[in-house]
């Protein structure tokens, strides 16, 4: 007990004077972020806008049906165009907006590794409820290219289940570095991701999840989904903080 007293009393003094050497201010508020709080948001703001959609979703790409009505199980671009994908089925926490917006951006951008742990610990139960659904037998993140990590220094996929104490495995490798996908129109992501991935670990007969951070036309996702299947994996599912819309 003597011991933990200590830890805590350190990380307290540690965190103590970070806060008033290097003051920040919540994005959603605009209090002085100090000692309690959530590196980007207050514990408030980050509870009352970091949050879960329990909305009715899209059974093929996760579309929240409000926004785009169609049937009660399909969004109305799904149905229009009778779209499918390589992937078994697709689960996020909340929607692209507001704070979840601005903590995946600070994460990936600004490399604020806390800002990744805190998302993992608040999506946890979400996800572990998605796992149990599904039974899959391994998480795989979405990899970066050799070249981005390098840029980046950390995969913010990977530190995101760090937060959530999810263990995962390094089951793909992106072997071309390409256009960012966010950079491009929609109808040119497909393409821009063909051919770019590879397994690196059996999974032939595994069925697995796939974890992104941010799920926007499904492009990614649905080539490594392809990928897998071809490798002989039973299913596959996908997992995202965000669905953007």
């Amino acid at each position: 007990m003597g011991g933990n007293r200590k830890v805590s009393a350190g990380k307290f003094l540690k965190n103590f004077i970070l806060d008033l050497l290097f003051p920040e201010y919540c994005l959603a508020c605009g209090s002085f972020l100090f000692l309690d709080h959530s590196y980007i948001a207050c514990n408030n703001c980050w509870e009352s806008y970091f949050k879960e959609f329990k909305g009715k979703k899209c059974s093929t790409c996760g579309y929240p049906l409000k926004l785009k009505p169609g049937t009660a199980y399909f969004c109305r671009d799904c149905l229009e165009t009778g779209r499918s994908f390589s992937f078994d089925g697709v689960e996020y926490f909340g929607v692209y907006s507001d704070l979840i917006d601005l903590a995946i951006k600070t994460l990936k951008f600004e490399r604020k590794l806390p800002v990744g742990w805190k998302i993992g610990e608040t999506i946890k139960e979400h996800i572990q409820k998605y796992i149990y659904q599904t039974k899959v037998d391994c998480i795989i993140p979405v990899p970066l290219h050799k070249k981005e990590l390098k840029e980046r220094g950390f995969n913010q996929c990977e530190e995101i289940l760090k937060g959530a104490e999810i263990s995962f495995v390094r089951g793909i490798k992106k072997a071309y570095k390409v256009e960012r996908q966010s950079s491009l129109p929609l109808e040119k992501r497909v393409e821009n991701v063909k051919g770019i991935f590879e397994i690196v670990e059996k999974v032939w007969g595994k069925r697995i999840l796939l974890f992104d951070d941010v799920f926007t036309t499904g492009s990614t996702v649905n080539e490594i989904s392809r990928v897998l299947k071809e490798n002989g994996a039973s299913k596959v599912f996908v997992y995202s903080v965000a669905r953007s819309i």
